[in-house]
């Protein structure tokens, strides 16, 4: 475009003067509406990535809450003999009857 080229901003107060100069770049309605910024689309599959991989973990963490703990029998060692917990005998005092 005919716009485009070199700009200079001078300020001047009392202390002095400064100047800066850059390159202008005038854009048409239709480069800047066309596409995205790369940035931007990085920025949305970076947060697309992370909710998925965010609801992943929850999903894990749910899921291992909900199983029932595995039961492994009591296994006592006696004389060379192992016993289940169902074959030792009942303690009236802290148990109550295991055939009701």
């Amino acid at each position: 475009m005919s716009d485009a080229g070199w700009y200079t901003c001078v300020v001047n107060n009392r202390y002095g003067q400064i100047q800066q100069s850059a390159w202008i770049e005038v854009l048409t309605e239709e480069s800047v509406g066309r596409a995205p910024s790369d940035n931007y689309s990085l920025f949305v599959a970076l947060t697309i990535a992370l909710g998925v991989c965010a609801a992943i973990v929850t999903i894990a963490i749910c899921w291992q809450r909900r199983r029932p703990p595995k039961r492994r029998p009591l296994v006592l060692k006696e004389n060379s003999l192992y016993f289940e917990p169902f074959n030792l005998p009942v303690d009236p005092q802290w148990e109550i009857n295991r055939i009701q």
